[in-house]
């Protein structure tokens, strides 16, 4: 089975679409979220638990990213 993992891409009434790296995405029910996500945080599935959490350290360095690209681009 094929690990999930990929970045909160929006929020609908089903739970939330995930953009993986395969460009694919995927519905993912909102009870099987972890607490306190929101759009851009990147979950990740352990393999042994088949639980989903945010890790944070690849949600901050694309947050960073982005804002740097919007600087780039719009100052």
């Amino acid at each position: 089975m094929t690990r999930l993992e990929g970045f909160i891409n929006h929020f609908e009434k089903e739970g939330a679409v995930i953009d993986m790296a395969d460009r694919s995405s995927a519905c993912i029910a909102q009870k099987a979220l972890p607490t306190n996500v929101h759009e851009g945080d990147f979950i990740v599935e352990d393999s042994e638990q088949h639980r989903l959490t945010v890790d944070s350290t690849i949600t901050e360095l694309h947050r960073r990213e982005i804002r740097r690209m919007s600087e780039y681009f719009f100052d």
